[in-house]
């Protein structure tokens, strides 16, 4: 049977579509958006307006003051790599130390099919459906380890990051590294040695040596 895509909501609609303006830069940070001036711009009431600003602040892309409306977030500067990319591998590492022993070959499934998506993300060079793909490539590890309960507090922190790994994507001139990566990653998870898995893991958060050396060993082999 031929398969359909599925009709997306206004509200995913405008969601999709502030977001893709942020996130390209048409909108500087600091710059205050009014919800009756986008809802008459894109032709739909102010409720979708609001829900996705809503989504934007959790997300970390726009910011919320008291009388002040919402406004887009400034770049997270050095508080990525001082308190937001060492929470992020603490909840992580913790997930995988536990997950990776008993990580079966349904959930290795899962993972390269979230390389698959990546790839072709990757491909067609959407940055957002890129980032979504990665970031549930690390989420599946908290779901293995069975701590859903962290789940939200992990995409507090990794909603914030958002921005931030979109550019630095944005400077690779070649997308298949991303995936390339990944992959190399899960080389490192099914040959099961935990604390070599940890240690990756913890380098590739913090964009140290493993992503290098998985960077130069995807350039060697164009």
């Amino acid at each position: 049977m031929p398969t359909t895509t599925p009709i997306k909501s206004i509200r995913d609609q405008v969601l999709n579509r502030l977001r893709g303006e942020l996130l390209s830069g048409q909108h500087p940070p600091g710059t205050p958006l009014r919800e009756e001036a986008l809802a008459e711009r894109l032709g739909v009431s102010r409720m979708p307006i609001r829900n996705a600003f809503q989504e934007l602040v959790h997300e970390g892309i726009l910011v919320s003051r008291r009388n002040c409306g919402v406004s887009v977030a400034p770049p997270p500067g050095e508080v990525v790599n001082h308190l937001l990319n060492p929470l992020r591998a603490q909840i992580e590492t913790y997930a995988v130390r536990h997950a990776l022993p008993a990580l079966a070959a349904e959930q290795f499934g899962d993972l390269e099919a979230v390389l698959e998506e990546m790839a072709e993300a990757c491909r067609r060079k959407d940055d957002a459906a890129v980032i979504d793909s990665d970031f549930l490539f690390h989420q599946t590890f908290l779901t293995a380890a069975g701590l859903e309960e962290i789940v939200p507090v992990w995409k507090g922190v990794v909603s914030r990051l958002r921005d931030f790994h979109i550019g630095r994507n944005q400077t690779q001139p070649d997308y298949g590294v991303i995936p390339y990566v990944h992959a190399r990653l899960v080389e490192v998870f099914r040959a099961g040695d935990v604390e070599a898995a940890v240690l990756a893991l913890a380098s590739h958060i913090e964009n140290g040596e493993f992503n290098q050396q998985a960077i130069q060993a995807f350039h060697a082999s164009r």
